[in-house]
């Protein structure tokens, strides 16, 4: 029996190398560059936009619409308008697409009270009044938009008010005629006529109502930049309770998230009444001001904005205080 023999340890595999040819620094300077990354470049270089609503005759848009405003074919050609800016990825898309509403048109407020708007919404047609509603809260959304409406705010702003006030409207529609009207109140002009209209009052008593957290923040930013503008000032100091009634039951009832900026930024806004701050304790605005920190500890915004609006409250009572002591 032969003796066992020391193993031999597994030898190396043989490594291959590839011999690369020297260049020279003239043979360096001809290899072309490398291409460009596709996706640092913006589509609008690699597709050429072109909107369809270009090839439509808006003569024959408008009388198909305008002759059945009520009707399911009139909903959709107003749903097939708006899809062209709510479904397009390009932006060029949805600019050439709103240019071309508002060069040609489409909703004919320059005939004033004849409007294709007017008549589409103030239809029974529930569907038609809905995607108008949409399209126009859309269209809404973009600064061509509201010029467009703002030219034409006598026309446009009191039948959109009216509709919003006077008809029993679905959640949807109510919803998305809120929305609109909050985009437009960022212009002065707008402004103006909305308070002229009483939608800040409107706006407040509808704080009250069941409504979802879409149409509340809606409303909320329509009351803050309603109160920036100084036509609404005294009708804030005359409405003074009854507005803060109306906020110190909603901050307390809305949950804590991304939209507490909103609410806190509508608190600020109804403290710069003196009125308001000086009645803050019976109204129980300050009481729900507090209940907004202790419900949720954990909320950076609250946690951030509601010290300073206590200090507000507090600040002018200090005042009061030692202006009556001396």
């Amino acid at each position: 029996m032969k003796p066992p023999t020391a193993r031999k340890p597994p030898s190396k595999r043989p490594t291959t190398t590839i011999a690369c040819p020297k260049r020279s620094g003239s043979e360096l300077e001809d290899i072309e560059e490398a291409p460009p990354d596709p996706r640092a470049r913006s589509r609008s270089e690699d597709i050429s936009v072109h909107c369809l609503l270009r090839e439509i005759d808006d003569k024959k848009l408008a009388n198909l619409i305008g002759g059945h405003p009520s009707a399911r074919s009139s909903a959709l050609i107003i749903q097939a308008l708006r899809q062209q800016m709510s479904v397009a990825t390009l932006d060029e898309y949805v600019r050439d697409s709103l240019e071309w509403m508002v060069s040609h048109d489409v909703l004919m407020l320059k005939s004033k009270k004849n409007s294709l708007f007017s008549r589409v919404i103030q239809a029974d047609g529930v569907d038609s009044r809905e995607q108008m509603a949409r399209l126009i809260n859309t269209m809404a959304s973009y600064t061509a938009g509201r010029s467009y409406f703002t030219v034409h705010h006598k026309t446009f702003i009191p039948c959109l008010i009216a509709v919003l006030r006077g008809k029993r409207l679905p959640s949807t529609t109510h919803d998305q005629l809120i929305a609109c009207v909050q985009k437009m109140s960022i212009r002065a002009t707008c402004q103006k006529e909305l308070i002229q209209n009483g939608m800040l009052e409107w706006a407040v008593n509808h704080l009250d109502q069941k409504l979802n957290n879409y149409a509340f923040e809606y409303l909320a930013a329509l009351i803050v930049n309603l109160s920036t503008n100084s036509l609404s000032h005294p009708l804030i100091t005359r409405l003074a309770d009854s507005i803060a009634n109306s906020v110190a039951n909603l901050v307390v009832k809305m949950t804590h998230g991304p939209s507490c900026s909103l609410y806190n930024t509508l608190l600020l806004s109804i403290l710069a009444c003196p009125r308001i701050r000086l009645r803050a304790k019976d109204t129980k605005l300050l009481e729900a001001i507090r209940i907004r920190l202790e419900t949720r500890r954990t909320c950076p915004l609250c946690n951030l904005h509601v010290p300073f609006l206590i200090a507000v409250v507090h600040q002018v009572t200090r005042r009061v205080i030692i202006f009556i002591t001396f």
